[in-house]
């Protein structure tokens, strides 16, 4: 120990200092030999007490920058791991991150352009490199070219793990950025079932056929198999699915009205469907599916028909209608045709779906009848309400009617997919298809008429106020009766071909339709082919709304033996004598 006075070493038991003789202050503390202040001879007294604080505190301080320096060396290490990890997994580097130690910030070089990486953006960069992307195949169902006009066009397609079209893919995560049109950019995707009511049209074969059982093993007819089919499907649609329904059921006449209009009452239409029987008429197949792409078009949304007829005789009573005038409305309209029929595949049904977007399926004796028609309407419905709603902006302008091309493109995370370059026709307006509805339901209603001599049956599908309706209603009721009377009685026979060759809107409102039909009649006690190329002037009626005929004309006609026949000019039509000019017998 020090004295506090002269700062020489004391006997600490000693109460004076053995050196200036002084009298120690006990109160006062005995200091180290650092602590001690220096003696009072005129040489200044370092601040000892501030350098041991100094001191003091660096000792505090050793800690705290070790623990820094090494969370500082273990985060290097931790991104140089990171990156170390990726580089092993991945094929081909997009870009290298260089780390520089002691330094808060990563340096980045692109082939010669240095970028600035963030920790979030390399881990994204990780975490896709890790897992690859998937082959996916896209099955266009639908598309609704309504808007085109106003610069919009809406694709419903579904998405599949297998080119088969087997294993549906559920992938709510889907974004427009992942999509592209033609190499456009998107506008929009969702899945169906969150935005869209599904609309399905019920068309369903009552005539005399269908009441026979489907094979010699069975007792049940072919009505009450697809009756009960039918009604087992509505009663299993989930409450929570956004459908609506519509029953349109035929024979020999497609009906001028459904049985039951669109609506969301399934218990409705299934009741409707306990009670239904066959009439023991004919097959007005092609007729009937017309008239319901016409009620299905009205529809808002993802939309198609599902069919199902045995397909005997399918050509016995149309007469507004072939099968290629359905695949041509069909596509005009974007709505698919499912056909379903019974026993070998039948040509006709298999061209429609095929050609039309939808498929086709056939019924085999050996098969669980009742089962299989159940799945076939369950596996079409989910797979519209479990598709997706794309809507793209096109790049180019096609007029009503004319072909535009669409290939669809898909860059997901998860899976890649892209579809071949397809054609849609340009929906035409809504008038013309009014009015071209008009002139069906006008083909249809004039055969009934004048095979059954009766005007009253076409007479409001004719404008009251036109020559025309005045001249048909004295030919119906005056020469046709009369060629009866004579034992010649003219009858209209079911369409063999037809096709619409254009329609045009008119200064007053009214259209000018042009088209083709083939049809069989006898002539001199030989069955011949009567091919016309005629052009019918449709106007609205003010009053009823309905689009009535108001005039008609026939500008080429040949009759023919048989295909190979070149053909013949009709006589005394219309003062023309001029040739059918194209292949009356060809399907386009």
């Amino acid at each position: 120990m020090y004295c506090t006075k002269c700062g020489k070493r004391s006997n600490p038991k000693n109460m004076f200092c053995s050196e200036c003789g002084q009298k120690k202050n006990v109160s006062e503390p005995v200091l180290d030999k650092e602590q001690v202040p220096q003696p009072q001879n005129g040489i200044e007294i370092p601040d000892t007490q501030s350098e041991s604080n100094q001191t003091a505190d660096k000792k505090t301080l050793r800690p705290n920058v070790s623990i820094r320096l090494l969370l500082s060396i273990a985060t290097v290490l931790l991104i140089v791991g990171v990156i170390g990890l990726w580089y092993w997994n991945s094929d081909k580097t997009p870009f290298n991150i260089q780390v520089t130690i002691g330094s808060n910030e990563a340096s980045t070089t692109e082939t010669n352009k240095n970028t600035m990486v963030t920790a979030e953006e390399v881990h994204t960069v990780v975490g896709s490199s890790n897992v690859e992307s998937k082959p996916a195949f896209i099955q266009v169902n639908q598309v609704d070219s309504s808007n085109y006009e106003k610069g919009e066009v809406d694709i419903y397609f579904s998405l599949f793990a297998d080119a088969e079209f087997t294993n549906p893919i559920d992938s709510p995560s889907l974004i427009q950025d992942m999509f592209k049109v033609n190499g456009l950019p998107v506008s929009y995707v969702s899945q169906v079932n969150n935005i869209d009511t599904v609309s399905v049209d019920l068309v369903m074969d009552k005539s005399g056929s269908m009441m026979d059982p489907p094979n010699g093993s069975m007792n049940r007819s072919k009505m009450e198999l697809v009756r009960n089919a039918a009604i087992e499907f509505l009663e299993n649609v989930p409450d929570q699915a956004k459908g609506t329904f519509g029953l349109l059921t035929f024979s020999s006449f497609a009906p001028e009205i459904a049985d039951i209009a669109f609506n969301s009452n399934r218990k409705q239409i299934v009741s409707y469907l306990s009670t239904l029987e066959s009439d023991n008429g004919r097959t007005a197949l092609y007729d009937s599916l017309t008239k319901a792409l016409y009620d299905t078009n009205v529809q808002v949304g993802p939309k198609y028909i599902i069919a199902f007829t045995d397909g005997i005789d399918s050509q016995d009573s149309d007469y507004g209608s072939s099968s290629q005038s359905v695949i041509e409305l069909s596509k005009q309209l974007g709505i698919p045709i499912y056909t379903i029929g019974f026993g070998d595949t039948s040509t006709e049904l298999q061209w429609i779906a095929e050609e039309t977007g939808g498929s086709y399926f056939s019924i085999h004796e050996e098969e669980n009848l009742q089962l299989e028609l159940q799945n076939i309407y369950e596996n079409v419905f989910q797979k519209y309400v479990k598709q997706y709603k794309l809507t793209y902006r096109p790049d180019q302008n096609v007029s009503p009617g004319e072909e535009f091309p669409i290939a669809l493109q898909m860059e997901s995370p998860d899976y890649t997919a892209q579809t071949s370059t397809l054609e849609f026709i340009r929906k035409i307006e809504t008038t013309a298809i009014q009015a071209m509805n008009g002139l069906f339901e006008y083909q249809v209603n004039y055969a009934n008429a004048v095979n059954n001599l009766d005007f009253s049956l076409v007479s409001n599908n004719v404008n009251r106020d036109s020559d025309f309706y005045n001249n048909l209603k004295i030919r119906i009721e005056k020469d046709y009766v009369s060629s009866y009377n004579q034992g010649s009685p003219k009858i209209i026979d079911p369409l063999e071909n037809y096709r619409t060759e254009s329609i045009e809107q008119q200064a007053d409102g009214s259209y000018k339709i042009e088209f083709f039909k083939l049809f069989p009649l006898e002539l001199n006690q030989e069955k011949v082919f009567e091919a016309d190329l005629n052009t019918y002037t449709v106007k609205e009626d003010p009053y009823s709304g309905k689009w009535q005929v108001s005039a008609f004309g026939r500008s080429e006609c040949s009759i023919y033996k048989n295909e190979s026949d070149p053909g013949s000019s009709c006589k005394n039509v219309n003062g023309t004598t001029k040739l059918y000019s194209q292949n009356p017998w060809t399907r386009n």
